[in-house]
C-alpha cells in the first residue's frame, strides 16, 4: 500500500531533473518486476506510483516533459487495466518490459542528468 500524502511530500522536495530521474527508475523497477511473474504486488504498487510521479511533476514540468509524462500516464493506465487479462501472457510482459526500458531512457533523457552530470546536482 502506498502512504500516497508522505511519498508525495517527499518527492515534491527534488527539482525537476531529480524527479525525472527517480520516476525512470521506478519505470525500470517495474519492467524488471513484471518479468519476475512472483511480483505481481510489486508490478501493481509500482504502475501506481509511476502514475503518481507523473501527476506530480507535470503542473511544474517544461511543455515537452508535460507531452512525455501525458503518454506515460497513458501507457501506465493502459498496462493497469490490462494487467489482470494479460497476466499469464509472457509475451505481454516482455513487450511491456521494452517499454519500460524505453520509457525510463527517455525520462533520463528529458532530465538532464545523463548530459550534465554534476553540475545539474550541484545546482539543485
Amino acid at each position: 500500500m502506498i502512504h500516497e500524502h508522505a511519498l508525495k511530500e517527499r518527492y515534491l522536495r527534488d527539482a525537476i531533473p531529480i524527479r525525472l530521474g527517480n520516476l525512470a527508475s521506478s519505470i525500470k523497477r517495474l519492467g524488471y518486476f513484471l518479468i519476475k511473474k512472483k511480483y505481481d504486488t510489486t508490478v501493481n504498487q509500482l504502475l501506481q506510483e509511476c502514475w503518481l510521479f507523473s501527476n506530480w511533476t507535470a503542473p511544474e514540468a517544461d511543455f515537452e516533459t508535460k507531452t512525455e509524462l501525458a503518454a506515460l500516464q497513458f501507457d501506465l493506465e493502459r498496462w493497469q487495466n490490462n494487467f489482470q487479462a494479460m497476466n499469464g501472457s509472457e509475451a505481454w510482459r516482455e513487450a511491456i518490459n521494452a517499454a519500460c526500458e524505453q520509457w525510463s531512457n527517455r525520462l533520463l533523457e528529458l532530465s538532464g542528468l545523463l548530459k550534465t552530470g554534476r553540475s545539474v546536482l550541484a545546482s539543485v
